[in-house]
């Protein structure tokens, strides 16, 4: 017979005929609907945006980040003359950032709850906007309760939801082969928020006063950074076929991630991670004025931080892409507990702190982006808000620890040498924890297409 009929008569029709047939797309649980139809040449459906129009979601998630981390760096550069203008004690002042602290742990599984009903979009925009009204009575407030419930309460459940949780719920969802590097941009917007927003706050003290500071920063968040969310944001496409919508909607939920190995190893994790960043943000200042040098150099070096947090973000993000993430996170934890165990042993004075500052900052910002594309490797995009979200509490509650218990040994013992002791260790512990994380990302397949990670094991991990 001439005339073949069928799927298979077809398919020797066109090979007889010279022309080279499609590989069929992979399939899996952790393929991205947009990727496989790319692969298999499918057009998107119309009206729906690109895979790389990711990429300019990137660039507006990393910009109202920068603007929203700078509500909590400005607390900071105007204590002093808030402090100095109502007769507060520090202590009673900074103790809104205690409540801070616990209103961001209390929110951030709910927020991330949010994001997997409601879209990231929304609570981010909503989180910017929740901060720039927020800001604007804080200029405004003369008793120290106003404080608490300003920045304490309503600023704190915006940071929540305008937090790194929303930002890698959003943009992971639109990546998968290049989700680390995604991420690690995105993320980076706090670090650029303490570079840019910091020396802006200085510099509006020394020609206005810090009300200005506080109602610059609102102008800033109101006026460009919510319309900007609400034109450039864009929460990723749902896929147009049932079986991509299937594969789209698998994946593990919260419930199923916590009976698992996994999401402990990387809850410990970031619980290290609050705790060394603790000693920093807190006490690195006292402790380069206890060893004789002068705030100035302690500030310089913490500009170094914070240079080289956004370098060593991307660097370990791009890595991630190319390695096993487990390992990359690794590494990370270790030059983390190495930097303080550098603090211990270099010279008290000079250009040689500047050294723990570089190998501390390539740790600082990583840790958030690389757990949060292992978190979705792992367990899926469906859900990755809630789970993200509940294991982002952990770095919370580590670092109101690690803050009071530096405190703690410092009274004890006259000095923070066993802190920088416990910080180096527990770098190092964490480093051990991750690693045992299982690596279950999704492989290039030999045909240069994508092969898929299998699912995992609930209660085997």
């Amino acid at each position: 017979m001439r005339r073949r009929t069928g799927a298979a008569g077809r398919r020797r029709t066109i090979a007889e005929e010279g022309t080279a047939l499609p590989t069929p797309p992979p399939s899996g649980p952790l393929i991205d609907p947009l990727v496989r139809n790319r692969l298999s040449g499918a057009s998107p459906a119309r009206g729906r945006p690109s895979l790389a129009y990711g990429w300019i979601v990137v660039a507006a998630v990393t910009a109202i980040i920068t603007a929203t981390s700078g509500a909590r760096f400005l607390f900071g550069v105007v204590l002093k003359p808030v402090a100095e203008e109502f007769g507060w004690s520090r202590s009673a002042l900074t103790a809104a950032v205690m409540v801070s602290t616990v209103v961001l742990s209390l929110c951030q599984p709910a927020v991330g709850l949010l994001v997997d009903r409601v879209g990231a979009k929304r609570i981010l925009v909503g989180g910017t906007a929740v901060i720039g009204f927020g800001l604007l009575p804080l200029s405004f407030a003369a008793r120290l309760w106003q404080v608490y419930l300003l920045y304490g309460v309503a600023i704190a459940v915006g940071l929540a939801a305008a937090s790194p949780v929303v930002a890698t719920a959003l943009v992971g969802r639109w990546f998968e082969r290049r989700r680390g590097t995604a991420l690690a941009i995105a993320t980076s917007g706090a670090a650029f928020g303490q570079l840019l927003i910091v020396p802006l706050g200085a510099w509006t003290l020394t020609v206005a006063d810090w009300q200005t500071t506080y109602r610059l920063l609102a102008a800033i968040l109101l006026v460009a950074m919510v319309p900007l969310g609400l034109l450039v944001l864009r929460d990723a496409p749902a896929a147009s076929t049932p079986a991509a919508r299937s594969v789209e909607e698998a994946g593990t939920d919260l419930r199923g991630a916590v009976r698992t190995g996994s999401f402990w190893l990387l809850a410990l994790g970031f619980l290290v991670c609050g705790f060394t960043m603790a000693f920093p943000n807190t006490h690195f200042i006292a402790y380069v004025d206890d060893m004789g040098m002068a705030p100035t150099h302690a500030a310089n070096a913490v500009g170094v931080t914070a240079v080289f947090s956004i370098a060593g973000s991307l660097l370990l993000g791009m890595a991630a892409d190319r390695h096993r993430r487990g390992a990359v996170l690794a590494a990370t934890y270790a030059l983390r507990g190495a930097a303080f165990a550098l603090l211990l042993v270099l010279p008290p004075a000079g250009g040689m702190l500047f050294v723990y500052a570089v190998v501390l900052g390539v740790s600082w910002t990583a840790t958030t982006p690389l757990t949060a594309a292992i978190a979705a490797d792992i367990y899926g995009r469906r859900h990755l808000g809630a789970i993200f979200g509940s294991l982002f509490t952990f770095m919370n509650i580590g670092y109101g620890i690690g803050a009071v218990l530096d405190g703690v040994v410092y009274e004890l013992s006259g000095g923070y040498e066993a802190a920088l002791v416990v910080n180096a260790a527990l770098g190092g512990g964490a480093a051990v924890a991750v690693w045992m994380v299982a690596d279950r990302r999704r492989r290039s397949a030999p045909d240069g297409g994508l092969a898929s990670a299998p699912r995992p094991v609930l209660g085997a991990d």
